[in-house]
């Protein structure tokens, strides 16, 4: 039995008690919970973020993945990686690990809150999650897309030009 395999059993324990008390919170709360939750997660994402930099030492999108498949084979899940690159991990997973399978998207959106935050604090980017499927709204499986948010010009920035008051293009909304 490979060393950390022993803890699957702690970590899926910590991981179902949190999605346990989530799920009766917003059934409880409906969607008023729903902000409070997502905070709560990202919260706790940063913390798992900075834990993240920590244990593996490479940097990047790729160790990014590898800090994740480390601790979802801890947890005894795997996890499929359908697309990785410098900008963007696509994977699978046949369960939640939380247990919140069955509640709605918009819990598992709020709850992924979590891996946005662990990401974009161990890239040390803002980071966005897009989740394709989600068992906790009926699928079969999971599949979420995570990538580097790409920079917008800034308004005050040098290389933005506001449009005359009296231009074409200030009247385009």
């Amino acid at each position: 039995m490979e060393e950390t395999a022993k803890f699957a059993p702690i970590m899926q324990l910590a991981m179902r008690g949190s999605g346990a008390f989530v799920k009766a919170f917003y059934q409880r709360y409906g969607k008023e919970a729903l902000p409070i939750i997502s905070r709560v997660m990202s919260q706790n994402g940063v913390e798992w973020g900075k834990m993240a930099q920590r244990m593996v030492p490479a940097k990047g999108m790729k160790a990014y993945a590898e800090s994740l498949r480390i601790i979802s084979s801890t947890m005894g899940m795997e996890v499929e990686v359908v697309e990785l690159s410098d900008d963007r991990l696509h994977f699978k997973g046949s369960q939640c690990p939380l247990g919140i399978e069955g509640t709605s998207r918009e819990l598992c959106e709020a709850m992924m809150d979590f891996d946005k935050s662990w990401m974009s604090t161990f890239l040390e980017q803002e980071g966005q999650i897009r989740v394709i499927k989600c068992v906790a709204a009926g699928d079969k499986i999971c599949e979420v897309i995570e990538s580097k948010t790409q920079r917008e010009i800034e308004l005050d920035s040098p290389l933005y030009t506001r449009a005359d008051k009296d231009s074409v293009l200030e009247k385009v909304p």
